[in-house]
């Protein structure tokens, strides 16, 4: 037996004026692709081979040019066009987010899969891994046989899902039988910040989600939270149950709608967790707070959402106030003040404008300062993506690190990289929404800052003109329906 797979994964945000090309993507193809699925074991050891096309990710950012996804779609289906005659499944790693400029339905995950399934036909077995943040409908659904994203958020179990995908697939491929998704669309819209797994309502839903596949009947389950940083009319929330075979789908409708009402009755519960404010207000109570290291994270320019990390709002604010306390921005993204920093040596002292004035976010602030030290900018805890300069405000203990990528800081070893112990300082901000699964242990308290920018997490605000209406929370309504 033979498989296809063919991993895709981009999260693109439209109120990000980059448009992402062929450059940002990460991209690999043949066994290095595979590699980078974490699933090679789990055909190989049955004995299944695996014909590879490609793999691309890129970091959250803007919309996908329309050459560059094109460029991917044709390595995919072209490599699934040569190989279709000998293949017995097809094994996608989708993220269900991505956005594609151009393309008249957006998002590049819907298009493709209707292409894939045109060549493949409608027979055979497809399944595909998603990103909870991604927007699953009835459509892209009819055209898998197993759908399935991860449980948690912040995402600890992302490989875990792509392994248990893959061996869904593998009982599918070798007791091939009738399997189609029951999926139930919820007029519910809310972002990631409100919807950590380890808090309500999605503690419990995932709770029901575990009790529904004891029963045998149950192949798999999923709650779709969806996403909200482009405007497209797949937008909200989804339930998905898969039966075992045709004859449970009466008791797996039965639970689909069943977890459905809880999401909707509990939908209240979708709140921001932990300690959150305005930003001046996340100021005061990180200077006022007593131990370290304190984080703030800068939620509207949240580089894990498609943020730039160029905003300068958090900065102008914190500039306003004084304290003796040690301080990192961690980090601004300017590429200008970047290459301006390229003349100077260790000690130097000038004034620099950071702030790309793309948006009144974005706006400049003159920084007096010296250059501290020059480290590297970490993505992730292991790509060296180049120099990190950091810089000392005069008369300040504020150190701020001004990079030309938007790299979120998440890990000890990106601190360390930038020269910039993390538990060095008392204070440090990040570009964030939800802190990262791997800071928390290392903070002592830790407070959103409600700021403005492309990831605003108040969704209301956002002016949305394609989805579904009525849409909870940006409309007030009691009966539960479905999106078709």
């Amino acid at each position: 037996m033979k498989v296809f797979v063919a991993k895709y994964s981009a999260e693109c945000n439209e109120h990000i004026h980059h448009i992402v090309t062929r450059d940002d993507f990460h991209i690999t193809f043949e066994q290095e692709s595979i590699d980078g699925m974490h699933v090679r074991d789990i055909f190989e050891n049955e004995g299944i081979e695996i014909i590879p096309s490609i793999s691309a990710v890129v970091h959250p950012n803007g919309m996908i040019g329309l050459e560059t996804f094109n460029y991917i779609k044709h390595h995919i289906l072209d490599a699934l066009r040569q190989h279709v005659h000998e293949i017995d499944g097809v094994y996608l790693q989708f993220h269900g987010a991505s956005g594609v400029k151009g393309l008249d339905c957006v998002s590049g995950e819907h298009d493709l899969m209707k292409e894939i399934r045109a060549i493949t036909g409608k027979y055979m077995p497809i399944a595909m891994v998603l990103d909870p943040h991604g927007n699953l409908t009835n459509e892209l659904a009819g055209q898998l046989n197993i759908v399935r994203c991860y449980r948690e958020s912040p995402h600890s179990d992302t490989v875990d899902t792509q392994r248990k995908v893959a061996t869904l697939l593998v009982d599918l491929m070798k007791n091939k039988r009738v399997m189609h998704p029951i999926v139930k669309k919820l007029p519910i819209m809310v972002g990631g910040e409100r919807s950590v797994s380890a808090k309500e309502p999605v503690c419990s839903i995932n709770r029901l989600l575990d009790e529904a596949e004891q029963d045998p009947r149950v192949f798999s389950t999923s709650f779709h939270v969806g996403f909200i940083r482009h405007d497209d009319d797949k937008l909200g929330a989804a339930i998905t149950v898969i039966p075992n075979t045709e004859k449970d789908r009466i008791h797996c409708e039965h639970v689909a709608n069943q977890i459905s009402q809880y999401v909707w009755d509990h939908r209240h519960e979708f709140k921001f967790s932990g300690h959150f404010d305005e930003v001046k207000e996340s100021i005061e109570q990180a200077i006022a707070y007593p131990e370290k290291t304190v984080v703030i994270t800068d939620s509207g320019d949240n580089c894990g959402a498609g943020g730039y990390g160029q905003n300068t709002i958090v900065l102008r604010e914190f500039l306003k106030h004084k304290t003796d306390k040690k301080v990192l921005f961690a980090g601004i993204n300017d590429a200008q003040a970047f290459e301006q920093l390229k003349q100077y040596q260790i000690g130097d002292h000038f004034s620099i404008d950071l702030g790309i004035h793309e948006d009144e976010g974005s706006a400049p602030v003159t920084i007096h300062c010296s250059l501290k030290t020059i480290g590297e900018q970490v993505y992730g805890n292991h790509q060296n993506l180049g120099e990190a300069y950091v810089l000392n405000v005069d008369e300040t203990n504020i150190d701020i690190i001004v990079m030309n990528h938007n790299v979120q800081y998440g890990h000890m070893e990106q601190f360390d990289g930038a020269k910039t112990p993390f538990h060095d300082y008392d204070i440090v901000i990040v570009k964030m929404g939800y802190l990262d699964t791997y800071l928390i242990p290392e903070t002592k308290h830790h407070i959103m800052a409600l700021s403005d920018g492309p990831t605003i997490q108040r969704s209301e605000l956002i002016p949305f003109k394609k989805i579904a209406r009525p849409m909870w929370p940006i409309d007030e309504f009691d009966e539960l329906y479905y999106i078709h």
